[in-house]
């Protein structure tokens, strides 16, 4: 008696069935997910907590003298090397007193906005007794935000220790 052995594995069929199945449904989370809303929250979770950083980081460097504020036109983020020192010439503009060390003692550097391009920048604008910060939020569930922070716009999230400064 001739013993067979049965062949073992998967037909075609049944790899191209099992194929089509995870195609379909890992089109199905894509759509469920949407990774581009997703990728707009995580920026804008991002501005979030870079202007809450910020805001303590200035008055506490106001508050124990590390740096003065000045009347400055609006200033914003640029992709120049310069733009994120922490010395008062970045994109946050401020005088530094003798023997102090101005926002280093706070942050390391200023940070950007995630994709710093057009209107998605952050913007400084001081006078010589209060300042202020802006970001524009990109997902539709944080314009509430931007609307109910206490600015004069509609159209940024606002920050500082006066929300009238820039229009």
């Amino acid at each position: 008696m001739l013993f067979q052995p049965k062949e073992k594995g998967f037909t075609l069929v049944e790899l191209l069935v099992v194929i089509a199945i995870v195609a379909i449904l890992a089109g199905a989370v894509l759509i469920a997910i949407n990774p581009a809303t997703m990728m707009q929250k995580a920026r804008d979770s991002r501005r979030l907590g870079d202007m809450d950083t910020l805001v303590k980081a200035m008055n506490l460097a106001i508050t124990e003298g590390e740096i003065t504020l000045a009347t400055m036109a609006a200033a914003t983020t640029s992709a120049q090397a310069t733009a994120q020192v922490v010395d008062g010439t970045g994109w946050i503009r401020f005088a530094i007193p003798a023997t102090k060390t101005g926002l280093s003692k706070y942050v390391a550097a200023l940070p950007l906005d995630p994709t710093n391009t057009g209107s998605n920048v952050y913007s400084f604008q001081s006078t010589l007794t209060d300042f202020e910060m802006d970001a524009v939020l990109e997902h539709a569930d944080n314009a509430i935000k931007m609307t109910t922070d206490g600015g004069n716009s509609a159209t940024k999230y606002e920050v500082g220790t006066s929300l009238t400064i820039t229009n």
